[in-house]
């Protein structure tokens, strides 16, 4: 069982993770992306959702050579659970004529045998609007 510190570790962790996210996508450097990453990636918005980190690479370098815009990424809520976390967030996208979409995001990561947080599930939508009557 980990204590409270170091869950507050975990988070901290996982918070930079994010941070290092998107200044990797900022700069366009697809290994300091990467290095978060799994063996094998389910992003549920793609048609076929299964990568290989192979595969996720190609994918995250073609959105960046594809470029016209930047993110910042927020994690706004983020659950430890032993070695799985969950963390729920805000994804921003920013075009080069300034125009923005905000996203929600989720990630599932587990922690590896050496004590490193990598990303294995996850998937992002545009916000909804809902007011109830």
């Amino acid at each position: 069982m980990r204590s409270k510190g170091q869950q507050l570790d975990d988070i901290e962790q996982l918070r930079w993770m994010a941070s290092e996210f998107a200044q990797g996508f900022n700069s366009g450097d697809v290994d300091r992306i990467m290095c978060f990453y799994d063996k094998t990636y389910v992003d549920i918005n793609l048609r076929n959702p299964v990568q290989s980190w192979v595969e996720r690479r190609a994918y995250y370098a073609h959105i960046i050579e594809r470029g016209g815009f930047r993110v910042t990424v927020r994690p706004d809520e983020i659950q430890v659970h032993g070695d799985f976390a969950f963390v729920r967030g805000t994804l921003e996208l920013i075009r080069t004529d300034a125009t923005r979409t905000e996203l929600r995001y989720l990630e599932i990561v587990h922690r590896d045998p050496n004590g490193s947080w990598r990303v294995m599930w996850g998937m992002d939508g545009p916000i909804q609007e809902y007011t109830p009557s």
